[in-house]
């Protein structure tokens, strides 16, 4: 990769335009400008070998305290950038500058922003993995890891050899392999899951019903016929003006043709009225019953 163009000529910039990628390097300069231009000492204290420098912020009008270990180069800074971004903020380079620090120390820089981040690179069956990544990856997985590294360099090794090297070399795996098999006892299919899975399974399993879900419209259901006939058959019969019968129905929803009577006097016709007006009263408290 090409060097990036400097802002300075000082040692601190040009060992982060070396260390750093392009892409990380424009922050951490933009971080190193400020560090000479908006910045300016508001305090200092010692305590159990650490340098408290009180810096104050131009830009953001703000003061900050930065903890800085000469003996061991390591600090820490109240605006927390280099926790958030895994670059060194520019509090911490204007104590790097003030102490005339030449290189950026490694506990203030992430190492994956670095240039030689995919240098310990490894593949492996399950991906890639950074070998040199112990905070993320135990032990044994960094040595599996170096394993299915030298398995695929030996491979690229044979590609053009003698067939008796291939064979030589499967008959050293297979005699491994089955020098391993006796002390490992095999695998139940509970065991096969679990490991499959990452984790233990639960043994008791409780299933609840499940919860009722009230939607629009469904607190009432259409009546099938025969619901119909059964809610009809139990209401009490009236005298229907019509057919002069007791049924389940009156003069409006009669069955029977309509029936021609001689013509009635004023009274008869009232009174007839006011059996009418009942009649309906009568179906409309039913139907309210029902409802």
């Amino acid at each position: 990769q090409s060097t990036p163009q400097l802002f300075s000529k000082s040692a601190l910039e040009s060992d982060g335009a070396r260390l750093f990628t392009h892409a990380v390097f424009e922050e951490f300069q933009e971080e190193y400008k400020c560090s000479t231009n908006t910045l300016t000492s508001r305090g200092f204290s010692e305590s159990n070998n650490m340098e408290l420098n009180t810096v104050k912020d131009a830009l953001r009008n703000r003061n900050f305290i930065v903890q800085y270990n000469p003996g061991t180069l390591e600090s820490s800074c109240t605006c927390k950038l280099f926790e958030r971004r895994g670059v060194p903020c520019r509090h911490i380079l204007w104590i790097y500058l003030g102490n005339g620090l030449d290189k950026i120390p490694e506990s203030s820089f992430a190492k994956r922003w670095t240039k030689d981040a995919l240098r310990d690179i490894k593949s492996n069956h399950k991906g890639c993995v950074g070998v040199g990544d112990v905070d993320i990856i135990d032990k044994k997985q960094i040595e599996m890891t170096k394993l299915w590294s030298e398995v695929h360099e030996t491979m690229g090794v044979l590609i053009g050899r003698e067939k008796e090297h291939v064979e030589d070399l499967c008959k050293l795996i297979k005699e491994f392999r089955e020098k391993l098999l006796p002390s490992v006892p095999p695998m139940t299919k509970h065991q096969e899951l679990e490991e499959l899975l990452g984790c233990a399974t639960n043994n008791e399993i409780t299933i609840l019903p499940p919860k009722i879900s009230k939607n629009k419209g469904s607190g009432k259901r259409m009546l099938s016929n025969k619901a119909k006939a059964v809610a009809c058959a139990s209401k009490p019969k009236r005298m229907c003006n019509n057919c002069k019968q007791m049924a389940h129905h009156d003069k409006r929803n009669c069955p029977n043709p309509f029936v021609e009577r001689p013509p009635q006097n004023v009274d008869d016709e009232e009174e007839e009225e006011e059996e009418d007006e009942e009649e309906e009263e009568e179906e409309n408290e039913d139907d309210e019953l029902e409802d």
